[in-house]
């Protein structure tokens, strides 16, 4: 399994996990908001219920007001006895003994268990991740066999371009800078930094490094090829 597999593999799994989490946070503010709609709506038909107690008792209590300031007691006795206007009767369907207001929706109960889960959550985790090797499984890196023919060799194959910046006034560029040769006449090139004023010598722009396989077609009396640093010297006889 390479680190990026690996990587791609956990982002994934934490967003899945991540989508979970907040599916279940939905859930469980949709059931906090569903209860508090519910025990709302409770509280409204109470409160409706004791407004019409309290209106019918308003005016149970006037019409006895009424009565107290009649001068016939004896119908006012009668009207009494009928308990038509007792002020103790209520309506069949209302028992108010059995009202019971809640002073406070609490929901207590619904955040200790999300502290709860919340702490057994992060303890699961913290175990499983402590499952998990600090270091990744040591790789055996097989290096290739060194080429042997051609045909491997060509594998690694590279152009090469001469730079004319380090080209020797004796020496000629052509084909597109991949073939040099010799001139007795000296060519009147620019001042180069760059450029070898007394070896006859040109380097490739390019840079090579690692493994790499080039070729060369050459004639005359003879040509030298090998490999330097950029930083060679250019000036003088220095022979390195």
């Amino acid at each position: 399994l390479s680190a990026q597999t690996a990587v791609e593999d956990s982002e994934r799994i934490f967003t899945e996990l991540i989508s979970s989490m907040e599916k279940k946070r939905s859930e469980v503010t949709e059931l906090i908001r569903a209860q508090e709609k519910a025990e709302l709506s409770r509280a409204e038909r109470l409160l409706e219920q004791l407004e019409q107690e309290i209106a019918d008792l308003q005016r149970r209590l006037t019409e006895l007001e009424q009565l107290s300031h009649t001068h016939d007691h004896i119908q006012f006795l009668q009207t009494l006895v009928s308990g038509r206007h007792s002020p103790l009767e209520v309506r069949p369907d209302f028992q108010t003994s059995s009202i019971s207001v809640h002073q406070h929706l609490s929901f207590d109960g619904v955040r200790n268990s999300l502290s709860d889960l919340k702490k057994r959550l992060e303890e699961f985790c913290e175990e499983e991740f402590n499952k998990i090797p600090p270091h990744a499984a040591a790789v055996q890196i097989f290096s290739p066999p060194e080429p042997q023919s051609r045909e491997e060799f060509l594998k690694y194959f590279c152009y090469l371009t001469l730079d004319p910046n380090t080209t020797h006034r004796h020496l000629i560029l052509s084909e597109k800078n991949r073939a040099v040769r010799y001139s007795q006449r000296e060519q009147q090139y620019s001042d180069h930094p760059e450029r070898f004023d007394y070896w006859h010598q040109v380097l490739s722009k390019e840079s090579v490094c690692g493994r790499c396989y080039w070729e060369m077609e050459w004639s005359g009396v003879g040509v030298d090829i090998s490999v330097s640093y950029k930083d060679i010297s250019r000036k003088g006889r220095g022979n390195e």
